[in-house]
Parts: C-alpha cells; structure tokens; sequence
C-alpha cells in the first residue's frame, strides 16, 4: 500500500476498524519513533518502538483501548447525584 497517499491509507485503517496504527515515515526513520494514531481518539504522537510496544502489551493483557500514552484509561461510571 505504500503507492496510497497517507490520507487515504489512514482512513482505510480507520474504515477497517483498526484501533492503533503507527505511521512511519522520513521523519520517524530519522527519529526512531513511530507516529501513533488510535481509530477513537486520532493523534496519541510520536513514541520509542519499544515503549509503544509495551504500552500496546498492557493494553492486551488489560483488555481495555488504548487512548492515551503511558496513562491507559479505563471508562469509569460515575454516580450522579
């Protein structure tokens, strides 16, 4: 898919129902990062391979969405008084 434009190829991941993907272009080669984006919540930013890989591990293990870097969260019901 690398002929796609980045665009398109975000929203096919999006249509797909992808949760997470990582972009990795120029910029993340020269970095070593990845650009993450999560299907509910768009751009989470750019992170170590290794630290993501771990986040998204937790994530799993957890069976929760990951929404945020390094601060996974859970949706919480909250009485209303």
């Amino acid at each position: 898919r690398g002929n796609e434009r980045l665009g398109k190829q975000i929203r096919n991941a999006e249509q797909a129902r992808i949760p997470v993907m990582a972009v990795v272009g120029m910029k993340e080669m020269e970095s070593g990062k990845l650009a993450v984006r999560s299907r509910k919540e768009g751009d989470l930013g750019s992170f170590d391979v290794d630290a993501l890989l771990q986040e998204l591990q937790q994530c799993s293990e957890d069976a929760i969405e990951m929404t945020t870097m390094g601060e996974v969260q859970v949706e919480e019901v909250k009485e209303e008084e």
